[in-house]
């Protein structure tokens, strides 16, 4: 019984702080902002660590997923690094 009541109660909780973040969102620019900055830049960080992968890396990955096509592309980068 009381695990049910628990249960219900920490349910009641998630539930308000998600319609508070919600509303949050819905209202408030400067918060909506932030949060989309953030993204932005873990995506561009995320990016640039791809970017950056090592030839061994990227065999690897193409050997484990079998896409030849990660090889295919870090080759292309690589020779758009050296400007051809």
């Amino acid at each position: 019984m009381k695990t049910r009541i628990l249960g219900g109660v920490i349910a009641g909780l998630v539930v308000a702080a998600g319609a508070f973040i919600g509303y949050k969102v819905a209202t408030d620019e400067e918060f909506r902002g932030r949060l989309t900055r953030g993204a932005k830049d873990m995506y561009q960080t995320s990016k640039k660590k791809v970017g950056d992968m090592t030839e061994d890396v990227a065999l690897r990955t193409a050997q484990l997923t079998k896409n030849p096509k990660i090889n295919q592309e870090w080759v292309e980068n690589q020779w758009e690094t050296l400007g051809y």
